[in-house]
């Protein structure tokens, strides 16, 4: 009785100790368990912040790495029979189709800048869905330079010109803090004196994914007072180059703001394109504006500030 008494109370203390045992091990395996709750907390609080922040960074437009690069560039040598009646005729013609793009690793840019570089060259009736769609391609680029490739041989087997010659050259100007600048240009020739050539300066606000325009770039009620600053500089450029009795190329009824300009750190280029306000042989014309003058003028999105250097210096004299 004593020995099954004995064994009774040691199986006990046996289970007992196994129970305190069991429970400790709950205990710690609770304590792991909030331990862990707490770290997956906090793992997915820092997740959520290094998720803001990239967003943040995404948000945030790069210095750009711009890479100019072929996008078309075909040539051809046409060899043309003599013909009987044809007084002086050429032995031949060379046509010519070159265009480059910017890459800059920015998606809506490159889309803004490649629609830029064909839109000269849409047909109106034909391409109206190209002209309006938001989504050009390389493969629309390409095939809108093939057709003018295709134009240019046809031209040359009727006409018999001396040469045909389209090029579209993108290059990339720089970026102040949201603005960054390219510029297009644009030749053609098609067997005349001369070819004609101009250059389109393409300001993009990266905040706003668009190109700045005339009207963005100008307060609504002011465009009038742009134009008198502009036809100052146009008769004072007039004066410095050809005296103070010549006549400006065109009157003052026909003169204009034009929507191609390129920003300066002391003002805005305003670019007028060979024939629009001067003779072929002056080629583009600059009328340059300080951006005191047009303190009143340009709209405050566009003004330049602290930031740019601006009303840093105090003369004390």
């Amino acid at each position: 009785m004593k020995k099954s008494l004995i064994a009774a109370v040691l199986s006990l203390f046996v289970l007992t100790a196994c129970d305190d045992q069991v429970s400790q091990r709950l205990l710690e395996a609770e304590k792991r368990i909030v331990q862990l709750e707490a770290d997956y907390k906090r793992s997915q609080e820092s997740l959520k912040t290094k998720e803001t922040e990239l967003a943040q960074v995404k948000s945030t437009f790069p210095a750009l790495q711009v890479e100019i690069v072929t996008l078309f560039d075909k040539q051809e040598t046409i060899k043309f029979e003599k013909a009987e009646k044809a007084e002086y005729q050429p032995e031949q013609s060379v046509v010519s189709v070159f265009a480059s793009q910017a890459k800059t690793g920015v998606e809506w840019l490159d889309q803004i800048l490649l629609k830029q570089l064909i839109l000269g060259y849409l047909e109106p009736e034909k391409d109206k869905s190209l002209e309006k769609s938001e989504n050009v391609t390389e493969a629309d680029a390409l095939a809108v330079f093939e057709k003018v490739y295709s134009n240019s041989k046809e031209d040359a087997q009727e006409y018999k010109g001396f040469g045909y010659e389209n090029t579209a050259e993108t290059r990339y100007v720089g970026q102040r803090n949201n603005i960054v600048t390219f510029t297009q240009f644009f030749y053609t020739y098609s067997g005349g004196a001369h070819g004609l050539g101009y250059t389109d300066y393409l300001n993009i606000d990266v905040k706003k994914q668009a190109l700045i325009q005339l009207d963005d770039l100008i307060r609504p009620t002011k465009h009038n007072e742009l134009l008198e600053l502009l036809w100052r500089a146009y008769e004072a450029k007039t004066r410095e180059l050809y005296g103070k009795n010549e006549e400006t190329f065109v009157k003052k009824a026909d003169f204009f703001a034009p929507n191609n300009f390129y920003f300066t750190p002391y003002g805005i280029n305003f670019v007028y394109a060979p024939y629009a306000i001067g003779a072929y042989a002056e080629g583009e014309i600059e009328l340059f504006l300080y951006f005191d003058e047009l303190k009143e003028i340009v709209t405050e999105a566009y003004q330049p500030s602290k930031q740019d250097g601006m009303g840093l210096y105090s003369d004390p004299f």
